[in-house]
């Protein structure tokens, strides 16, 4: 097939865009770590019953995923994301204004969640799906990195404003950024697909395009690849072992992940390390797992997402088996290994999920395919701080919630491989 390039290719805008507002947003989420530290500092709540507002808050993020993938392909990004701006405005103006614990279920746990829903991983890879099909993993890998570069900055910045103005202020400087920053950049500059200004996929023009819609058949049960059809319902896609293999995926990164983004900054504090290190090395993570993110996206191009996900799978198991053998200030060499492990193999986990989605279920369909998937993150994520909280409130340690850190991350593994992007990629191959 001929292709012409564009002289300049819009796609790379939608990437800044995205990149950008995950920073902002994502980076916002990832905070919470340091909030929780100065809010239990201040009330004495007990860590489980803190936590849960995080929790609901992944609860919500599961509830509304399927609504916010319907959105973003019945609206649009230039609707639903400066939506999502001015809820997520909102919801950190009122959280500054706690004075009970139900106000941080309500503002935190529901309308921040709701606006972060619509800023974050989801909508914004499913537009980028529509962008690239060459390079995807690479392109993903590059997008998805502003949320590690969003939690290097925000997080340590969070805990500076949190010393100098105290956390309430903190959170009223966070929501300024939001609206001087993602609310006019989404609403100006986002699209939804190529053809809305005139350009194809990839930065191309073909020459001339199959007509593959008389391959469209009809399937009953389990759809097997060898009879994939070119894109993809809602209601096909969930035929399909593949279907909650993934969401199986989704679950186990969401378990991990965000157990480790509420409690990891409050153990290093409990070990005598400073809170601010703490908060450093929380966004120290989120840059490794960014940087990472980029280059598993390329290698993964290459051997293959499933692959890519166990390399990435086993450095983050070595990382949180250290972290989990640290017991005072003394150990700092297996603290500084785990944020490198961990956030390398971070990385690839979250990243290779999105990534299998866009290679198992293309189509038009594609928001409301990873939105309902996505809610596998949001349940595992609800489960992770809640379940850390309650554990160390009743032994006053993490062995138990870190260990099953380990069991979460083998669950994926293996749900990644029956799940078998790879089948879908070969055939794609074969097929254009």
């Amino acid at each position: 097939m001929k292709v012409k390039p564009y002289r300049f290719y819009y796609g790379w805008v939608i990437v800044a865009v995205s990149f950008l507002t995950l920073f902002f947003s994502l980076g916002i989420r990832y905070s919470f770590g340091v909030f929780f530290i100065a809010i239990l500092n201040e009330y004495g709540w007990g860590r489980a019953e803190t936590a849960g507002a995080f929790s609901l808050a992944m609860i919500v993020h599961a509830l509304f995923s399927p609504f916010s993938g319907y959105l973003i392909d019945r609206l649009g990004p230039r609707k639903l994301f400066p939506m999502g701006a001015i809820l997520l405005i909102m919801g950190l103006v009122a959280v500054g204004r706690t004075t009970a614990i139900w106000h941080l279920y309500v503002f935190f746990g529901i309308v921040i969640a709701i606006g972060v829903n619509t800023l974050s991983y989801s909508p914004h890879m499913s537009i980028i799906l529509k962008w690239f099909n060459r390079r995807r993993g690479f392109v993903m890998g590059l997008t998805l990195s502003g949320v590690g570069v969003g939690a290097m900055v925000i997080v340590p910045l969070a805990e500076l404003m949190i010393d100098t103005a105290g956390w309430r202020n903190a959170f009223l400087l966070l929501a300024s950024l939001v609206l001087c920053i993602v609310f006019p950049m989404t609403l100006i500059l986002q699209r939804r697909s190529p053809e809305e200004v005139g350009q194809y996929p990839d930065g191309v023009i073909p020459q001339y395009q199959e007509d593959l819609s008389d391959q469209k058949v009809e399937f009953k049960g389990d759809i097997t690849f060898s009879n994939m059809p070119k894109t993809w319902t809602l209601s096909e896609a969930m035929q399909t072992k593949a279907f909650w293999y993934i969401i199986l995926a989704f679950f186990s990164n969401g378990f991990v992940s965000n157990m480790l983004l509420v409690h990891q900054a409050v153990h290093v504090v409990d070990m005598g390390y400073s809170k601010f290190l703490a908060a450093s090395l929380v966004g120290s993570v989120g840059l490794i797992m960014s940087l990472s993110g980029i280059f598993w996206g390329f290698l993964s191009d290459r051997i293959g997402r499933e692959i890519t996900f166990t390399l990435g799978g086993c450095a983050a198991i070595i990382g949180i088996l250290l972290f989990l053998l640290i017991s005072d200030a003394t150990s700092q060499w297996m603290l500084y290994a785990f944020v490198i492990l961990y956030g390398l193999g971070i990385g690839s986990t979250g990243l290779m999920t999105a990534a299998a989605i866009g290679d198992l279920f293309p189509g038009s369909s594609l928001g409301r395919i990873m939105a309902i998937q996505v809610m596998g993150f949001g349940i595992g994520g609800a489960f992770g701080p809640y379940l850390a909280g309650y554990f160390h409130d009743h032994t006053g340690s993490y062995l138990i919630p870190f260990t099953l850190l380990l069991v979460s991350i083998s669950v994926g593994i293996i749900s990644i491989w029956i799940a078998a992007p790879r089948h879908r990629v070969s055939i794609s191959t074969k097929q254009s």
